[in-house]
């Protein structure tokens, strides 16, 4: 049947999406959103597990793989606003499969590589795909789940990035002891090129690019997938063009910087452990095997903290439990520096490494669905491509400062956590632009 000749009504559409039932449709567009972010956890996480066999095969010392890591990082950073602002001019669905594409492609060169410039050269066209793929993914998630499930569906489908990350490092305990370096690359190349095909047949549009774009005949197809009622009416209104100025605009300007704060403050406090917590507890005198389970207890703290938070967030709202979060992490900050000074063991240290997990990385998700939500369907993506661009420059400075703060000791190390996560809390108590409690019926 030629759906053509009819006219969606985007009211009535939008009122399917947001208040109807989690219909089939919806969930397979969460599902391939939360599968991209999967994969795009999964390759962040290849060369850290990489590295090693790296150096023992190509004869380099660690120092070699700084430029990897640094400029993947600015790569990382341009990819995400780059996409943030194709997603919300070209549409959601080719961004992301743009992205799912480059890092695909990108990982899956790097393993045919023998020498540190083509490898470099490979991993910057995969952190393009990676920072590229997370705002159009989150994008997708708000705009195909009701909204009675939407804070929950963005924190669900966030803390699939940690999910990805240990999946990398299951992987990687099968195949590099009797594969090599290079076959972790295929997997991590060749998954997302899959998806990127999965995609492409199954994946529609957002409802609200087509609205914005008048794509009547794909906005009347999704209609029928949803049972939606169909109309004849005027033309849906033209997409108007936004910039990044104007996130800053419109009285949005306090809520954006704002915003930027906290995704600035928990990324640095996250890899600040991510990426030296092992190194500072080894120095501490613990054994490898309690250095390497840190990270662990710390992101399966996170993903505790993140679904319950998403949970009470959907039932309160944001306001309350991200400041929660935000105190929390200060608090359990500052309780593992305690143990630490104090000579406390092995058992006391994880559990409080578990508590401060539970609140700093529970927190991060809980930032995507609050900046996903405050801005307009016009400037979404754009929206989270830029909290989250700025947020990687916390990267970058854990990077720069984590050497310094581990010679200063315990205390400082995670006193600078607890500050960062200080400053978080006074950015979360300042906004007034929270999610808002689901208004319960009946």
């Amino acid at each position: 049947m030629d759906v053509g000749i009819k006219r969606v009504s985007p009211g009535s559409l939008a009122q399917a999406l947001e208040e109807g039932p989690f219909t089939a449709i919806q969930i397979r567009c969460v599902a391939l959103a939360v599968a991209a972010v999967v994969l795009d956890g999964f390759d962040i996480q290849l060369l850290g597990v990489a590295i090693p066999g790296l150096m023992r095969e190509w004869g380099v010392g660690r120092a070699a793989f700084v430029p990897v890591l640094s400029l993947g990082v600015v790569a990382m950073s341009l990819g995400t606003w780059l996409s943030g602002w194709m997603g919300d001019r070209l549409g959601r669905r080719p961004s992301l499969i743009l992205a799912m594409l480059l890092f695909g492609g990108g990982t899956l060169a790097a393993a045919f590589t023998h020498a540190m410039g083509p490898f470099l050269a490979a991993r910057l066209i995969a952190s393009l795909g990676l920072g590229g793929a997370m705002p159009n993914a989150v994008a997708l998630l708000v705009e195909y789940s009701p909204r009675r499930h939407r804070s929950m569906a963005v924190t669900g489908g966030m803390i699939c990035t940690p999910l990805g990350g240990v999946l990398a490092g299951l992987v990687a305990a099968q195949l590099l002891p009797t594969h090599g370096w290079a076959s972790l690359f295929m997997v991590g190349g060749v998954a997302p090129l899959v998806l990127t095909a999965v995609l492409w047949l199954w994946l529609p549009e957002s409802a609200q690019v087509l609205a914005g774009k008048g794509q009547r005949r794909e906005l009347a197809r999704l209609a029928q997938a949803l049972n939606a009622p169909v109309s004849v009416l005027e033309a849906a209104p033209a997409t108007v063009r936004s910039s990044y100025v104007d996130l800053l605009r419109e009285g949005r300007a306090m809520t954006t910087l704002l915003v930027w704060l906290q995704f600035l403050g928990v990324l640095t406090a996250a890899y600040t452990a991510f990426n030296w917590l092992p190194t500072l507890l080894a120095k501490a005198g613990f054994a490898l095997s309690t250095s390497s389970t840190a990270l662990a207890v710390f992101n399966f703290g996170g993903i505790a903290g993140a679904l319950l938070g998403g949970v009470v967030m959907t039932r309160d709202g944001s306001r309350r439990v991200t400041i929660a979060f935000a105190l929390g992490a200060v608090i359990s900050s500052m309780a593992v520096a305690l143990a630490l000074v104090q000579g406390a063991g092995a058992g006391v240290v994880l559990a409080t490494l578990t508590a401060a997990g539970f609140f700093i990385a529970g927190l991060q998700p809980m930032l995507f669905a609050i900046a996903s939500q405050f801005y307009p369907d016009r400037m979404r993506a754009s929206g989270v491509g830029a909290a989250l661009g700025i947020g990687r420059l916390g990267v970058l400075i854990s990077s720069l400062l984590g050497a310094t703060l581990i010679g200063s000791g315990a205390l400082v190390y995670f006193g600078f956590i607890a500050g960062l996560m200080a400053v978080v809390a006074f950015a979360l108590l300042a906004m007034t632009n929270h999610v808002a409690p689901v208004e319960r019926k009946g």
